[in-house]
């Protein structure tokens, strides 16, 4: 199906109006392989006609499946690894003292950009852990709040559900975890309550305002930046900024950076895993 350059960038430019999405030159063949599908299942019959659909104000059902069929990207429980070994190792100790310190205080974690879910719930597993081994110094789970956002309510609806395939199930957990968290239901795992209702699902754009996602002393917001343009990305980060108590800590993925914010953020690093800490003025 002939993707002419016309129809490129009308679209293009369709899904950095409608998500931020900044796709170059050389991405033309993303959109064709991306939307391809789509269009046979619409039963519309080129790009060019999919371009019309768009300037005529396409239907909310299709203008959402654009954008999970360009948002759709990498996920699995403990992807990477090294993040959530710092964060248990190095980040909930730091949040144990401060909960020492302030009677009553909430740990505000927030996973931006969470997709079906598999994120937020290692960190929230990390978290019932922690509270596990910590119960009997007055930390419990009612010390802390996770929130998870994403801007396709199809992901979403699947995050909430918390029922996933043996593949995804397989890949990132050990034995151990897939015991103590998931049971199966027919075909697939569902998983345990307990850590189910720790987290909170929200949609969201990323070229709305964030702020009505409130204050944070965590956000993870990995291999989602990489889809924004500069311009983009910096809006984002600065909104980060603003949404962080003072110290609080960002982590980007392992292809991004805050580098060029070196006013507002202080570069932090335990082993493979780079943080960037809120600086207090």
């Amino acid at each position: 199906m002939n993707l002419s350059k016309q129809d490129f960038d009308y679209i293009r430019q369709y899904i950095k109006k409608n998500c931020g999405i900044a796709l170059k030159d050389d991405k033309k063949y993303l959109i064709h392989q991306r939307l391809e599908p789509l269009l046979k299942s619409y039963q519309i019959n080129s790009f060019s006609e999919l371009a019309n659909q768009l300037m005529r104000n396409v239907s909310h059902k299709l203008r959402e499946d654009i954008i999970l069929a360009m948002t759709t990207n990498e996920t699995s429980f403990f992807r990477d690894r090294h993040p959530f070994v710092t964060f248990e190792k190095h980040i909930l100790e730091h949040f144990k003292k401060e909960i020492h310190q302030q009677k009553g205080k909430k740990i505000r974690i927030w996973s931006a950009g969470a997709s079906t879910g598999q994120e937020a719930y290692t960190i929230a597993m990390l978290i019932y852990e922690f509270v596990e081994r910590n119960k009997f110094e007055g930390i419990s789970l009612d010390n802390f709040v996770i929130a998870a956002s994403d801007i396709s309510t199809r992901a979403l609806n699947k995050a909430k559900s918390a029922t996933y395939y043996d593949a995804e199930v397989n890949r990132g957990l050990c034995s151990e975890r897939k015991r103590k968290y998931f049971k199966k239901v027919d075909k697939h795992w569902q998983l345990e309550k307990k850590v189910r209702d720790m987290v909170t699902f929200y949609q969201l754009n990323f070229i709305e305002s964030l702020s009505r996602m409130g204050t944070f002393d965590m956000i993870f917001c990995r291999n989602v930046l990489i889809y924004f343009d500069s311009n983009m990305k910096t809006q984002i980060i600065h909104q980060f900024h603003r949404m962080l108590v003072p110290s609080g800590y960002l982590i980007l993925g392992a292809m991004e950076n805050a580098h060029n914010e070196s006013d507002i953020f202080s570069p932090v690093r335990f082993g493979s895993t780079l943080l960037y800490q809120k600086k207090v003025k």
